[in-house]
């Protein structure tokens, strides 16, 4: 039986900014689409994280020692509740916590919250093809090119996208890094093409084949629908 050898592709984690006038954050399909692949469980399975920007009128647990006012920090897991469907984050008190909540600022615009992504949990961000499944690729410009894989929607008059931001003229670089990943292998594989990663907070590092000789900083997958 053959053994089919497959290509990973992840566009980078993404990252919200938002200011808050109480402890009720609702995230948006900026962050994941849908939002309600987030749940109760979203922080403590490591999938998202939530900062604070400090200020001078907030009350920080003791959990978190001394943070100087201007500077982010992480809020425990236990510091917030994620809804279980709505992606809603809830910052919890620290009159109801005294060790990781937070009292938020009554004081619009001094709550600056972030919500990072730490894992690809969104199918329009996260995609695998069969190598057989493979059909060309096509300089867009100097540093950019599309990858076509057969349309995962069965249509024989479409095709699936990676679109890949690369280093300048290095087309023949990325056509190599493509040929060496589909390479036959004894066994089936499954092949970390180009993983992004994510710079805000607690940086989670992109993931590429075989060094990154191309230089790939990120791709845009454009499934047929």
């Amino acid at each position: 039986m053959k053994k089919e050898k497959y290509l990973i592709f992840a566009e980078d984690l993404t990252a919200l900014d938002l200011d808050t006038t109480d402890a009720t954050v609702s995230t948006t399909t900026a962050l994941v689409n849908p939002v309600s692949l987030l749940n109760a469980t979203s922080g403590t399975d490591g999938i998202i994280e939530v900062r604070l920007q400090v200020h001078g009128d907030h009350t920080l647990g003791s959990a978190y020692g001394t943070v100087a006012v201007g500077d982010y920090f992480t809020i425990n897991t236990s510091g917030y509740t994620v809804h279980a469907s709505s992606g809603v984050v809830t910052i919890i008190d620290s009159d109801v916590d005294a060790v990781n909540g937070v009292k938020l600022s009554g004081t619009a615009g001094n709550n600056d919250v972030q919500v990072n992504l730490l894992k690809h949990i969104d199918g329009g961000t996260l995609a695998c093809f069969p190598a057989s499944k493979f059909k060309g690729m096509q300089t867009v410009d100097a540093d950019e090119t599309d990858l076509y894989f057969e349309a995962g929607t069965g249509d024989i008059d479409a095709v699936d996208v990676i679109k890949i931001t690369h280093g300048a003229n290095k087309y023949k670089e990325l056509a190599e890094m493509v040929n060496d990943a589909m390479a036959p292998a004894k066994s089936g594989a499954a092949v970390d093409f180009f993983i992004g990663g994510q710079s805000a907070g607690t940086g989670v590092d992109a993931l590429s084949f075989n060094g990154n000789p191309a230089g790939i900083t990120s791709v845009d997958i454009q499934l047929d629908s």
